[in-house]
Order: C-alpha cells, then sequence, then structure tokens
C-alpha cells in the first residue's frame, strides 16, 4: 500500500498520520514559487515601487513604467504578473487616468494598498542642509511640501517624476540641489535624507489598486468596486444607489467622470463593502443594472487598513 503526503508550509498546522504496518510513504514537496514580477509607473524608488514592496515583500521583482498604459500593456502581454495602479490621493483625489483605463480594459482588481506618503529631502552624500538652495521634484509633490519649502527658504523646481529627480541628482549632483521623493529612492540611489516628513498634512496617503488577470481569492473583509452609467430620466441615480441602501450596503467611495464618447454623460465609479460572491450584493448588482445603462464590476478584494 502507498500513501502520498504533501509537505506544507510552517504557517500551515502540522498533521502526523500514523501508517499501516508495511505501507510506503512518498513525499511530496512542491516547490517554492518565485516571487512575482509586479509592474509600476515610474522609476525605480517612487512611491508606487514602495507599495508593491509593501504589499508582495521585498523579493518581489518589479518592473518601472514610463505610463499607466505601459503597465496594462505589460500585463496584457503576460510578462508581469501584476501591476500597481494609484487611484486616489487623500489630499488631491481621484487619478483620472488611472480610472479612465480601468474602464477600457478587463482587468480584475486582486486588492488595494493604502501608503503613507513621507515627503523625504534628499541630497548626494556631504551634503548639508545649509548649503540646499532648491528643491526639484514632481509639481504635486512640491505642491505637498509647499508651507516647509517657504519655511526653509527653497526655491521648489518642477521635474517630471519623484524617484527620477532623485535618480537624475544623483547621477549629476548640482551645487546647492536637492530632491524630494520616498525615502526607498535615497536608499536606491545612495542618497542622503536631510529632512523627513516634508510633507505639509500628515493624513496624506495614496490608494492603490493591485490589477490582475485572475479573480483573487476571497479574504474578508471584502471591497466591491463597480463603475456604472444611468439614462437621463429623473432619479436614476438615485435608484440605482438605492439597491445598496434598502439592503444595508454600505458605499464608501463615488466618483464621477465624462463619458469620452457621450458628452454631457457620466460614469460613476462606486466602492461598497462586502464581496459580490454574497447574495446581498448579488441582489444589489443585479437591482442597479435595472436602473443602469451599464455597469462594469471591477472586482471583490480585501479591504485595506490604513497604517
Amino acid at each position: 500500500m502507498i500513501f502520498v503526503m504533501f509537505c506544507v508550509s510552517s504557517s500551515q498546522r502540522r498533521q502526523c498520520l500514523r501508517l499501516p504496518s508495511g505501507a510506503v510513504a512518498i513525499t511530496l514537496c512542491p516547490m517554492n514559487p518565485s516571487p512575482p514580477i509586479v509592474a509600476f509607473q515610474g522609476e525605480h524608488g517612487a512611491y508606487s515601487e514602495q507599495a508593491v514592496r509593501r504589499h508582495f515583500g521585498l523579493d518581489v521583482t518589479t518592473l518601472p513604467c514610463r505610463t499607466f498604459s505601459a503597465i496594462i500593456d505589460a500585463l496584457q502581454a503576460g510578462r508581469v504578473a501584476y501591476g500597481m495602479l494609484p487611484v486616489e490621493n487623500s489630499l488631491a483625489g481621484m487619478v483620472v487616468p488611472a480610472y479612465d483605463l480601468l474602464v477600457d480594459y478587463d482587468l480584475h482588481v486582486q486588492a488595494e494598498v493604502i501608503l503613507r506618503v513621507e515627503h523625504c529631502l534628499m541630497a548626494p552624500p556631504g551634503t548639508a542642509l545649509a548649503d540646499v538652495r532648491r528643491a526639484r521634484s514632481h509639481p504635486q509633490a512640491l505642491m505637498q511640501c509647499e508651507t516647509s519649502l517657504r519655511r526653509l527658504g527653497l526655491e521648489p523646481v518642477e521635474y517630471y517624476d519623484t524617484a527620477g529627480a532623485a535618480r537624475d541628482l544623483a547621477a549629476q549632483p548640482e551645487p546647492g540641489t536637492a530632491a524630494i521623493a520616498a525615502a526607498l529612492a535615497a536608499e536606491t540611489y545612495g542618497l542622503d535624507i536631510l529632512v523627513h516628513g516634508l510633507e505639509d498634512e500628515d493624513f496624506n496617503y495614496t490608494r492603490f489598486f493591485v490589477l490582475g488577470t485572475s479573480y483573487p481569492a476571497r479574504q474578508d473583509p471584502s471591497k466591491t468596486s463597480i463603475i456604472l452609467t444611468t439614462r437621463h430620466v429623473p432619479g436614476a441615480l438615485y435608484e440605482a444607489l438605492g439597491e445598496l441602501a434598502r439592503r444595508g450596503i454600505n458605499m464608501t467611495k463615488i466618483e464621477s467622470r465624462p463619458r469620452r464618447n457621450r458628452p454631457w454623460h457620466y460614469l460613476f465609479y462606486v466602492d461598497f463593502e462586502g464581496h459580490e460572491a454574497d447574495e446581498e450584493i448579488q441582489a444589489a448588482l443585479l437591482g442597479i443594472l435595472r436602473h443602469a445603462s451599464f455597469l462594469k464590476v471591477l472586482g471583490s478584494y480585501p479591504a485595506a487598513k490604513i497604517g
């Protein structure tokens, strides 16, 4: 008699089997899967790469992309397993190009990641804060550090990317010039951090979607994201969203964007608590479909926690 036994990870409960006398045991140990390749927009050291590491761990392999569209291309071509796409910031609001892509492509949200954005002022080794006269970074980062830069007497200089500013400064140091980027950028390019927490507001978080081509395994608490449009009749949106309210489903977000193919018609991006496999969520989605002219479910995924 032959028994087949499987190896399990240390995190799983070990079980001991008492085999009959004379039995032969064959143990099958699956190979450890290699870390996934994850695409992100920006240069190495970007906040998006920091989000990738937070979600997938430090051993993950990353692929930097110049644009959000390049992330989608890499996913569809099979060059990566996942893409990390920023969708909103707690101060600046929704990331419009990212949401537009969610309409155009059939990808599934695997998870959400909420990253605390901490801007750091960095410069080549040996630079003293007193020697810095200007700081370059992405315009949004400069805007989020406006008061701090004015207090330090630093001239803001716009650059195409936060991590790109750090990379180029490390490659070609300029006297009196520093960069504003994530701490990961300083680590990546060998720069010294002169000031931590340069941002004016502490409550600065960016929310990311982890995108993939398959459906994720369920983990609760879950959240579901959808896109819908309604007909131009009185109460259409009210009736559609009422399908959630009548079932006690908590809506956590709603945004609107113009439809590019129909002037003065709008797409509504809605998040709510629960999983699309739940009976009440399925009933709500069917109800929304009765009131909507278009409905797309982006996915149900584990809800992230701040912190």
